[in-house]
């Protein structure tokens, strides 16, 4: 069979063709003009066995984060592992083969492990949850350092365009950051898919639902006086579970002026929906990754889902710069909030066991739209306006 994957990011369209027949119990990639028979490689680490035909891996739930942030989690082992053609990244496995973690690394690399994990033979990921996660900064309009965020949203940052300094034109009110192809910052872009997922809103809920009665762990001392010297009321808070969105970039922004920008801009390009809290460089190539693979038909994107911690606010309170809040405060709250959103991650994996057959076996029915700002997985954005892209862009040659 034949697959086509293209996915944009920023300026960079990458598109990429793999090709695949049935070959005994494992299939056969075409590398050079050669045929090579490939098979995934599922190692114990408690018995050292191996095997390489069959499925190997139809776990209930994946997590995927970064290495370093699966340092802060407790209360799960993963003792196997599996290995395949193109996966660097390290996949793994708890004894009974229902939880499995992906270590990947950022925005474009992630997408790329995320394609060559859904194509290991013997991994079967049509019935798994997804649960994204990983740290970020906080809007302080929505949450507060070291909450967590659930999020319906994610944005890309990457595809719009910018001006800077004294060549910012006089009627863009400060909005350097604007929709690609348009001739002012305030117009909806003229789109290539991946500036907005949305995910399942259903499924947000449940897990809403499960951690109404978690206890957060607080911020240190000096972080608890900093917060209250906010403007906003959730930022004053201790860590809380936040309904609030993604907006991914591989560029780390701070700020009171980068912050509007990122929100006008994610407020014009979800047409209103969205609630940008979450700063990170991880998600959009992640999304990605996994509706490529959910295009393919080698997963289900309505069973994804997003648990990001907070490390920090996006912005500093009144008395501070930017500056100063960037790297006198840091992100102090990394280590409260990742052990928080694990323990938000915990319960949803021990609700998915307990409840598989009766609630998410058959999936759980999304009550609206799922998928990219496309419709690549079938039906029609509810966010999405009629756009024209400017004379003088690639798009509107």
């Amino acid at each position: 069979m034949t697959r086509l994957f293209k996915t944009a990011f920023g300026h960079t369209l990458v598109t990429l063709t793999l090709l695949f027949v049935s070959f005994g119990p494992g299939r056969a990639y075409r590398s050079n003009s050669t045929w090579i028979t490939n098979s995934s490689i599922y190692t114990s680490s408690t018995t050292g066995a191996t095997t390489s035909s069959g499925t190997l891996s139809k776990p209930k739930v994946l997590i995927i984060g970064n290495t370093f942030e699966f340092t802060y989690l407790s209360g799960l082992n993963f003792t196997t592992s599996c290995t395949g053609p193109l996966l660097t990244s390290l996949y793994a496995c708890t004894e009974t083969g229902e939880i499995c973690k992906l270590e990947c690394g950022q925005e474009l690399v992630s997408a790329q492990q995320i394609t060559a994990l859904a194509l290991v033979p013997g991994i079967d990921l049509t019935a798994t949850y997804v649960i994204i996660t990983g740290t970020g900064g906080v809007n302080p309009k929505y949450g507060t350092a070291g909450g967590v965020a659930i999020s319906q949203y994610s944005i890309q940052l990457e595809w719009l365009s910018m001006f800077l300094g004294s060549d910012l034109p006089a009627n863009f009110s400060s909005q350097y950051m604007y929709a690609y192809a348009q001739a002012s910052p305030f117009e909806y872009p003229s789109l290539v898919g991946s500036e907005v997922y949305e995910l399942n809103t259903a499924l947000v809920d449940r897990i809403a639902a499960i951690s109404t009665d978690l206890e957060f762990e607080d911020v240190d001392s000096d972080l608890q006086r900093l917060r209250q010297t906010y403007l906003f009321e959730a930022a004053r808070k201790a860590p809380f579970l936040a309904h609030c969105d993604v907006v991914s970039s591989q560029i780390y922004w701070h700020g009171d002026v980068a912050g509007h920008n990122v929100e006008v801009y994610a407020n014009i390009v979800t047409s209103g929906a969205a609630k940008p809290c979450n700063t990170n460089q991880d998600d959009q190539g992640r999304l990605l990754g996994l509706a490529g693979a959910a295009e393919a038909g080698f997963l289900d994107f309505s069973r994804v889902a997003m648990i990001k911690a907070f490390s920090n606010f996006d912005r500093p309170p009144p008395q501070l710069s930017a500056y100063q809040s960037r790297y006198y405060v840091g992100e102090a709250a990394t280590g409260p909030g990742l052990r928080n959103a694990w323990s938000v991650i915990r319960g949803i994996v021990a609700d998915v066991l307990e409840h598989w057959e009766d609630v998410y076996e058959d999936g759980i029915s999304a009550p609206s739209y799922v998928g990219d700002a496309k419709g690549t997985l079938g039906g029609t954005p509810p966010f999405v306006q009629n756009s024209t892209a400017v004379a003088g862009s690639v798009q509107g040659a």
